[in-house]
């Protein structure tokens, strides 16, 4: 099972699926929409009891996204109640691959749910 409700994920453990996301954020000081560039990234993450249990960057096209579930990335995970949330980075900064800072760092949400469902076969 994969379903969205509003902004709460919900997901059997193991399972695949995709969200597709609107990047909305304004210029830094004005109401004026921000026109994201190929370098800027969308960085999502979902976190429970203090780790990180999926966090990747993903391109930012014609201010949309996607966000892909694959069977790895909740198969070893226990089911329960996690937070998920979005960050777009502007000109992202790297170390090792890894984003570590941008020009603007942008959170247009606080912290979401995400719910990870048990199930009773295993693949």
């Amino acid at each position: 099972m994969f379903t969205v409700n509003g902004t709460t994920i919900s997901l059997s453990r193991g399972d695949t699926g995709a969200i597709r996301i609107t990047a909305n954020a304004k210029y830094r000081g004005t109401d004026t929409p921000y026109v994201f560039g190929e370098r800027d990234r969308a960085l999502f993450t979902i976190r429970g009891n203090g780790k990180i249990v999926k966090q990747k960057a993903y391109p930012i096209v014609q201010n949309k996204f996607t966000v892909v579930f694959a069977n790895a990335d909740t198969d070893q995970i226990g089911a329960g109640s996690y937070s998920w949330d979005v960050r777009y980075v502007i000109n992202p900064k790297y170390e090792n691959g890894v984003i570590v800072d941008g020009d603007q760092v942008i959170t247009p949400l606080g912290p979401q749910q995400a719910n990870l469902l048990s199930v009773v076969g295993e693949i």
